[in-house]
């Protein structure tokens, strides 16, 4: 079988379940397709990735709530309001990409990328002493890893490998 053929579920070869892609074409395989070539499932790796990332996430998201909610080492509101906008921002945008990434929805993964983006900043330019540098890096670490996994899952989509 070639490279660019694709396995409808439950299809066999019999019953012409295979359907042939043009070499070279840009045409996607059917939705619900399967690739018909051993290897790493990186759309499972992908899957895990951004569910274990939900998890961590939605964790950052209850910590921060904890804060707004006076469970922190300083009153809520002794701190400063620069720190203050970024507690609640940070609470209910790291929620709600959580979220986002668990249902596997663009909309979450672009909010949570935006997220990251967010805090890398907040972190390199130390705002408000708000992102310790070794957060920064672990969510540069996660946004390299994430676009990584999003070429793999597109290659193999392809049939690339």
């Amino acid at each position: 079988m070639s490279a660019n053929a694709f396995r409808r579920p439950g299809g066999t070869p019999e019953r012409g379940g295979n359907l042939i892609i043009e070499p070279g074409g840009r045409d996607m395989p059917p939705i619900g397709a399967e690739i018909d070539k051993p290897g790493i499932r990186w759309d499972m790796m992908y899957n895990l990735f951004l569910r274990l990332m939900a998890l961590v996430w939605l964790f950052k998201g209850v910590g921060y709530w904890s804060v707004v909610l006076g469970l922190g080492e300083i009153p809520f509101t002794e701190e400063t309001p620069l720190r203050q906008a970024l507690f609640i921002a940070f609470s209910l945008l790291d929620c709600s990409a959580a979220v986002g990434i668990w249902l596997l929805s663009p909309w979450g993964k672009s909010l949570w990328v935006f997220v990251i983006v967010a805090e890398i900043f907040v972190g390199l330019t130390q705002t408000g002493e708000f992102v310790q540098l070794r957060a920064t890096l672990g969510a540069a670490a996660t946004l390299f890893s994430f676009f990584i996994l999003t070429f793999a899952v597109r290659q193999r989509q392809l049939g690339k490998f």
